[in-house]
């Protein structure tokens, strides 16, 4: 098996392991058996029903995701993963800030446009705000444009980084999947809150309230442009 097989079966395994383990917090979250005095909205009551209501969108866009990953590693390989198999710590690091730093800025410009632009609401976004009160599944309970979409930000990144570290990209795969989960529990944050950085409140609120807080991993954008709830 060579480094090309290796990456993308190892890539697929991670994708589709975030995904179950999310299924499975989603479950949890909704038969009550974890976070229940935690959640943000307490009034609201998230039964089984709505997860299984959700669960095929959900398959279909991580089946979706999947064959993404594939054609992604297939015709872009050399612009997305350099040819320094392991770089130091601090290489690591450096490169997932850069790609985070880049997928939040193009997330927040694209997050805001699907708010202000009625049509772009109506057709596409629309569809993810029907959770007032997310589950972690949720944060894929979108229409496929919306998140193929969202990979361009991130890509910018890699690209003007000349390709990352394969640790990088798989690092990135997790930090960004794990916090989109957790975002979208409803459960209060039990994480250290770290200055700007994107809290299970910040985006609950947004859920809420439909208006506002448009950041995801970072909330400098939502302080600076003043859409901060």
């Amino acid at each position: 098996m060579n480094n090309f097989d290796s990456y993308l079966l190892l890539t697929i395994f991670i994708v589709s392991l975030i995904n179950l383990l999310g299924y499975i917090f989603s479950y949890l979250v909704v038969t009550k058996k974890i976070g229940f005095s935690k959640q943000i909205q307490p009034k609201v009551n998230r039964g089984k029903e709505y997860l299984f209501k959700h669960t095929s969108l959900f398959i279909f866009n991580v089946s979706l995701l999947i064959i993404f990953v594939f054609i992604g590693f297939y015709f872009f390989e050399e612009y997305i993963i350099s040819s320094h198999l392991f770089e130091s710590i601090l290489v690591i690091i450096f490169e997932l800030f850069i790609v985070l730093l880049f997928d939040d800025t193009f997330f927040y410009f694209l997050h805001r446009l699907m708010h202000r632009n009625k049509f772009i609401y109506n057709k596409i976004h629309k569809i993810h705000h029907r959770a007032n009160a997310p589950i972690p599944t949720d944060y894929i309970y979108v229409h496929p444009l919306e998140w193929m979409s969202g990979f361009i930000g991130p890509f910018i990144g890699i690209l003007l980084l000349g390709g990352v570290s394969i640790y990088s990209f798989w690092l990135y795969l997790l930090v960004r999947n794990f916090h989109e989960l957790l975002i979208h529990s409803g459960l209060k944050s039990i994480y250290i809150k770290f200055p700007f950085y994107g809290t299970n409140e910040h985006h609950d609120l947004h859920h809420a309230k439909r208006d506002g807080n448009y950041a995801s991993t970072f909330t400098f954008w939502d302080y600076f442009l003043k859409t901060k709830i």
